[in-house]
């Protein structure tokens, strides 16, 4: 048995493992290991942490050229404490995804879905967001509240833990599309059947294929791909994102069934409650075409990043840091 293949196996068993045991415990308690894994990250692995206070300083800190409010070291650290957190509870979410179901969905997300109710079916909609928030349950409760789609995706490098995966982001009616020669093909079916294509943006491309845009005042490199769809078609492009509500909790959903197995008692209204989030579905985009692909691709590439922007300026925390946005840098 080859090296990749023992070590590919031993990943899917130790993910396993996990995934059973997270789906076991309480939420309450799954969302605390979830904290504990992300800060555990963060002092462990001293490498991604010092590239996540890079990438804070390139936005907010010492590095930034016209991007976010500035922020100094201590409130950078801050952030980055809390985004560790956050994506130990997402990673924690991502796999109690089945736990989600359309009875009980309205408790762990407020939803409003009155910007797309009207063209839902009738139009084919772009669907902007960001590695942002939990975008895996974003996705799953598209589907939950009836507005089933497609969601571009990268498969994972180990193909026993991406059929978990891929079982956890279908198992409500999505469709997975993913990044392969095809996928091109794939989403102009999915719009010509005026159906919604979620997509996400906000990562690097190499500069062999990508696209220079501005994000938080620094050259980005971005797959101009969808941009070059949205050309084309003109497909609406509605953004949306799904952000973690921190605030305490006032108790309301105490004696909910859904929730029964929180742990809480009368003294949760002096507690966090992480369970919770909101879906926020913006406005379809305004896209001023002029006919010339070249210019709509890099105006819309803009727009899709002064949008990503202005929620991660509001919620820094729950943004993917740790991916190095930065990383293609353009000829001098």
């Amino acid at each position: 048995m080859k090296k990749n293949l023992i070590a590919g196996k031993a990943e899917y068993f130790l993910v396993k493992s996990l995934y059973i045991i997270i789906n076991i415990l309480p939420v309450n308690c799954a969302l605390a290991f979830g904290r504990f894994l992300g800060i555990t990250f963060y002092r462990l692995d001293k490498k991604h942490a010092k590239s996540v206070m890079i990438n804070l300083k390139t936005a907010f800190g010492t590095n930034r050229k016209n991007g976010g409010e500035y922020k100094n070291d201590e409130e950078l650290k801050k952030i980055a404490v809390n985004f560790y957190k956050n994506l130990g509870m997402v990673f924690i979410e991502i796999f109690r995804l089945n736990k989600y179901d359309k009875e009980n969905i309205d408790n762990f997300v407020e939803t409003d879905f009155g910007n797309i109710k009207d063209i839902y079916g009738k139009e084919p909609i772009l669907l902007l967001t960001a590695h942002f928030g939990n975008w895996e349950l974003l996705a799953k409760t598209f589907s939950l509240k009836g507005y089933k789609g497609n969601v571009l995706a990268r498969p994972l490098d180990n193909e026993y833990i991406e059929q978990i995966l891929y079982r956890l982001r279908t198992a409500s009616g999505n469709k997975v599309i993913y990044n392969r020669e095809n996928a091109v093909k794939e989403i102009l079916t999915a719009i010509n059947n005026k159906e919604i294509i979620g997509f996400l943006p906000d990562e690097n491309a190499s500069k062999r294929i990508g696209v220079f845009v501005d994000f938080f005042g620094k050259s980005a490199c971005t797959m101009p791909g969808i941009a070059n769809i949205a050309a084309k078609t003109r497909a609406t492009i509605v953004p949306a994102f799904i952000v973690r509500q921190t605030e305490y909790s006032t108790a309301v959903h105490l004696n909910n069934n859904a929730l029964a197995d929180s742990g809480k008692n009368a003294d949760a209204k002096n507690k966090i409650n992480y369970c919770r989030h909101k879906l926020i579905i913006g406005k379809p985009l305004k896209i001023d075409y002029t006919g010339n692909r070249k210019e709509d691709v890099i105006n819309i590439l803009n727009i899709f990043h002064r949008t990503i922007e202005d929620i991660v300026q509001e919620h820094p925390e729950q943004w993917f840091w740790i991916h190095n946005r930065w990383k293609t840098r353009p000829d001098k």
